[in-house]
């Protein structure tokens, strides 16, 4: 079956039949008398409107290109092997700490951005969170979105304080208890404690369990949080000390069967990727794609052929009779 993707364009056809091959022209220049012409064989005859038929045949073959005619294939359900997985992201202030380079949140970001590029075929989801969380990516597979999404995180993403690691969990839960992929994983990267949000850490680790999600715990930063800050147009440093609940981080990895990491440096996530790529893989059908074979590249070959034949023929080959 053939789709036409710009099917408006046919609107151009009657206008060039009638322009071509219906609209008489007024010659500019008068002639007292074309009999010479004539007495001497070249009699005005079919075979002169010839490279103008052709010329209208090529217009119009370019026409119907323009409108972009695709063969629309059969549909063919894409198939991939792989694994969901919810990133949950710590945004709160204290990501802004630069005892990572550039900070915490950059060297976050970084690192859960080539974790995305080593998962092409698991479904990726994004929730960020500080004093609230929300859902920034639903599932997908365009990890293109998700790695753009990635690049417009900052601490003022979420606009309230704190840190609701509770909350944060349970939006990642909602995003992965309707799927039905074997393998379900939750990614939470934080550098702090639970102090916001009404749902307790370890709750929502139970019901994780319960509904087979492993969840992934990193803890971002050294010992020391370090925030730039401005005086006077100066930047200055502060400094306070602990601030990360390992403990709680290694409890919630511990109830759903995954794995605590300490990242002090960007290439930390390394040890979640080779543990991942250990896990089970499942299919799921990507039923949203549909391939269609562009016909405009073919039609304007055949339509610049044309053109060319029918000019020549037209100017060139065939004295015009006035």
């Amino acid at each position: 079956m053939i789709r036409l993707a710009n099917w408006y364009f046919l609107l151009l056809i009657p206008f060039i039949i009638y322009i071509f091959l219906i609209r008489k022209r007024k010659s500019a220049l008068k002639f007292s008398s074309i009999k010479l012409l004539e007495n001497s064989g070249l009699k005005k005859t079919f075979k002169h409107k010839i490279g103008k038929y052709i010329i209208v045949s090529g217009l119009i073959i370019l026409v119907i290109a323009m409108a972009r005619p695709q063969l629309d294939q059969e549909a063919a359900p894409v198939w991939q092997k792989g694994i969901d997985i919810a990133v949950v992201l710590d945004v709160s202030g204290s990501m802004e700490s630069v005892d990572l380079k550039p900070s915490r949140l950059e060297a976050a970001l970084k690192t859960i951005e080539d974790f995305v590029e080593e998962r092409p075929r698991d479904r990726i989801s994004l929730i960020i969170f500080a004093g609230t969380a929300y859902t920034r990516i639903p599932l997908t597979l365009d990890h293109n979105i998700v790695r753009q999404s990635l690049n417009e995180v900052s601490t003022k993403s979420v606009n309230e304080e704190g840190t609701a690691i509770g909350m944060a969990v349970s939006v990642g839960l909602n995003r992965l208890k309707k799927s039905e992929a074997v393998s379900k994983i939750m990614v939470l990267v934080t550098d702090g404690d639970n102090n916001a949000g009404a749902i307790n850490p370890n709750t929502a680790s139970e019901l994780a369990k319960e509904l087979g999600i492993r969840i992934y715990t990193v803890g971002v930063g050294t010992d020391k949080t370090i925030i730039p800050v401005q005086v006077f147009g100066q930047t200055q440093y502060r400094q306070y000390h602990g601030g990360l609940n390992e403990e709680l981080l290694k409890e919630m990895a511990k109830i759903t069967e995954g794995q605590y990491y300490r990242a002090r440096d960007s290439k930390a996530l390394s040890g979640i990727f080779a543990d991942i790529n250990k896990l089970e893989k499942t299919e799921f059908e990507q039923d949203n794609f549909k391939q269609y074979t562009e016909l405009a590249f073919i039609l304007i070959k055949i339509a610049l052929v044309l053109l060319l034949t029918g000019i020549f023929l037209d100017r060139y080959y065939f004295v015009q009779i006035p």
